[in-house]
Order: C-alpha cells, then structure tokens, then sequence
C-alpha cells in the first residue's frame, strides 16, 4: 500500500507542476519582440488587467536584452507610473498598426518613501495599443526610432496583432 500512496503522491505532484507551467507559459516561453528589423528583446508579456497592474513593480532588475510587453485592448492615450519600481526604465510606445510612435527615455524610479503624486509617470504622447518597456538606455543603444516597425515572435506571433 505504501507504493500506491507514493506514486499517487507523485502523479499529483507532476499534475500541479505542470499546471503551473501552463499559467506561467507566456512569461517562461519564448516570447519576443522585434523592432525595426534588427534588434530583439525576449519579453514577459502583461496582457490582463492584473497583469499589467503588477508589470515589473518589486523587481530588483532586469537581464539586458529583455523587457515586459504590456497588451490592450485597443489604441488610448496611455499613463504609467513608476510605482515600487528599483530601476529606471525606457518605455516604448507602439500603435495597433505595430508602428513604434514613441518613447519615455530614463523614466526614473521613484525617491524612497515618496508620496503617490511623487511617483515618476511616463504617457504616450499619441495613443498606444502596446507598450514596451525596456532597461534604461536601451532606446539610445539601438538607435530606435519612431516609425520603426514592430514585430511579435515566438509564443506571441500572431497572438496579438503584430
């Protein structure tokens, strides 16, 4: 009897454990994204209301080469906020028709202790779809630039539009 409650044990095991890699599939695949053609970041995506409250908030950083990849619904005029965030970012505004439009270079992160209306916030100065946002420098070091065409890859080709 004890061999039954072992494999039991395990096979429930395996079944949460793969349970768990199914919810987290987006933020653990191989999704990306591509702009201009020539420069690509391996991104966690933000596509629902919870998602994209957390975003990177409570990080303590982000690998090179990597960004969080925020989804709506559709184009508005957007706003973030630098809440519970320890490093400065650039945010990278894209419309619906996957064109970059703009970008909040070195948005800081906020002063410890600072009031709600102290947090840095970044908007888009045209209405935006997606947003990416990226280390701090990344839009200098790639030379992006608006009008620079976006792409979805891996796990996310297709599934949202670019």
């Amino acid at each position: 009897m004890g061999r039954v409650a072992i494999v039991l044990f395990l096979l429930i095991l395996a079944a949460l454990l793969g349970g768990c890699d199914d919810s987290q599939s987006e933020a653990t695949g191989d999704a990306s994204v591509r702009i201009g053609g020539e420069t690509t970041y391996r991104v966690d995506v933000a596509a629902t209301p919870e998602e994209r409250q957390q975003g990177l908030s409570g990080r303590e950083f982000m690998d090179q080469d990597t960004g969080m990849l925020f989804v709506f619904d559709e184009e508005s005029p957007l706003h973030f906020w630098m809440k519970d965030m320890h490093f400065p970012l650039d945010i990278v505004w894209i419309d619906g028709n996957c064109m970059l439009v703009g970008v909040s270079a070195e948005v800081p992160t906020p002063v410890p202790g600072a009031e709600s209306d102290q947090i840095p916030r970044a908007q888009s100065v045209v209405p935006a779809q997606y947003v990416l946002e990226l280390n701090a420098g990344e839009w200098d070091r790639n030379a992006m630039g608006t009008g620079d065409r976006i792409e979805f890859l891996g796990d996310i080709e297709g599934k949202y539009g670019c």
